[in-house]
């Protein structure tokens, strides 16, 4: 008998085709891990862009009783993504307005701990208290990443 050295045609194409197999998976589970990353980095950001306007609203003070000012603060978003954003202010930081945007919100509580409907500047006096929420939206499709409230009463404590 004679004895066959290497690999027979059938025998190879197996081994490439296992081959193929677990290069494939190890390049997608590669791929799925960067986009977790990714996700995960913009969760983060959003995270610490709420806690940065959070801060800023701390330092909000309130108006002297006699104040008499007006001004529009909004509605609480009711939904997971905005269609249009061009109606809210904006308050992100200069760095990170191409991916990020940042709206607040400012609600009213008086003295029994109601709400004051309809709450704007000329009803900023009667606030005993200040409901300020925040939204991290994405900037390409104005889908909330981050949400944060907090309240601030006439005394300042939060």
């Amino acid at each position: 008998m004679v004895k066959k050295k290497g690999f027979s045609l059938l025998e190879m194409i197996v081994a490439i085709f296992l081959i193929a197999v677990v290069i494939g998976t190890i390049l997608l589970l590669m791929a799925s891990n960067l986009n977790v990353i990714s996700k995960a980095n913009e969760i983060m950001i959003s995270n610490a862009l709420a806690q940065y306007s959070i801060e800023e609203v701390k330092n909000i003070e309130f108006p002297p009783v006699y104040s008499d000012r007006q001004d529009y603060f909004g509605d609480e978003i009711q939904y997971d993504s905005i269609v249009d954003v061009s109606y809210y202010g904006d308050y992100t930081p200069d760095g990170f307005k191409d991916k990020f945007r940042i709206i607040r919100f400012v609600q009213g509580y008086n003295s029994s701990g109601n709400v004051i409907a309809d709450f704007d500047n000329t009803k900023y006096d009667n606030a005993m208290l200040l409901k300020v929420i925040v939204y991290v939206l994405r900037k390409k499709d104005n889908k909330v990443i981050s949400k944060r409230e907090i309240f601030i009463s006439r005394n300042g404590l939060f």
